[in-house]
C-alpha cells in the first residue's frame, strides 16, 4: 500500500461516514414536531457516536496495514511501532512466566531482528468507550498524534457520557434536533481530523526511528 492507496482509502471512508451522518440529521428533521421527534432524536445519539468510534477503529487498521506493507525493519521502525507488533507475544510472556516461554520469547526476538516488522495482533482496542483518553492511549501506542483533537476532549467525553447513558440505563434524555445537529457536526468535525492527523504522520513519516530532515 502507497500513501498514495492509504489517502485514498482514507478519504472513501470519511466520505462514506459524512453521507450517513447527513442521512441521521435528516431522519431527526423529518420527525420535528411529531410525536417521534424525542425518539428520533435519542435513537441519533448512539448512531452518530458509533459513526466516530467506528471511523477511529477502521482508520487506525488501514493504518497498521500501511506500515506492515512499508516492510520496516527494526532499527528502522520507530520503538513505540515496533513494540505495539510485540504486544501479543508481550501479553503472553506476562500471562505465562515460564522459562520455557521466555526461551521462545528470545528466540522470537532474535529471529525478527532483522525482518521486516509485522503484526500478528492487528486488532484495534478501544475500550468500549472512545473517550479522550482511550483515544490518546491508542494513537500513543502507534506514535499517532492526537493534539490536535486535545481542545475537544471535553465534548468528546460528553459525547461517550451521552450515548452511555442512553445505552445502558436507559433514563430519558430531552435531545432536540439542534442537539443532534451540534452531535453531528463534532462528530464530522473529530472523524476530518483524524483523518488529517493520519495523513499527516504517513507524510512526515512519524513510524519510523529517524524522520527525514
Amino acid at each position: 500500500m502507497t500513501s498514495e492507496e492509504f489517502y485514498l482509502t482514507l478519504s472513501d471512508a470519511v466520505d462514506r461516514r459524512r453521507e450517513e451522518i447527513t442521512l441521521v440529521r435528516r431522519v431527526v428533521g423529518n420527525e420535528e414536531g411529531t410525536i417521534l421527534e424525542q425518539t428520533a432524536a435519542v435513537m441519533a445519539l448512539p448512531i452518530l457516536y458509533a459513526h466516530w468510534e467506528g471511523f477511529v477503529k477502521e482508520a487506525v487498521a488501514e493504518y497498521i496495514e500501511f506500515l506492515e506493507q512499508q516492510d520496516l525493519s527494526p532499527n528502522q521502525a520507530h520503538p513505540t511501532i515496533f513494540s505495539f507488533a510485540m504486544r501479543k507475544r508481550v501479553r503472553g510472556l506476562l500471562q505465562s512466566g515460564s522459562i520455557e516461554r521466555m526461551s521462545d520469547f528470545a528466540d522470537w526476538i532474535i529471529s525478527k531482528a532483522t525482518a521486516p516488522v509485522r503484526f500478528e495482533d492487528k486488532s484495534v482496542e478501544t475500550g468500549g468507550n472512545l473517550s479522550y483518553q482511550n483515544l490518546k492511549s491508542l494513537c500513543d501506542s502507534l506514535k499517532i498524534d492526537v493534539a490536535k483533537i486535545e481542545s475537544d476532549r471535553r465534548k468528546i467525553d460528553a459525547l461517550v457520557s451521552r450515548r452511555n447513558n442512553i445505552a445502558h440505563t436507559g433514563r430519558p434524555l430531552r435531545l432536540y434536533r439542534s442537539d443532534v445537529a451540534d452531535d453531528a457536526a463534532l462528530v464530522l468535525r473529530l472523524i476530518e481530523t483524524f483523518e488529517a492527523i493520519l495523513k499527516e504522520g504517513v507524510q512526515d513519516e512519524q513510524y519510523r526511528l529517524q524522520q527525514p530532515a
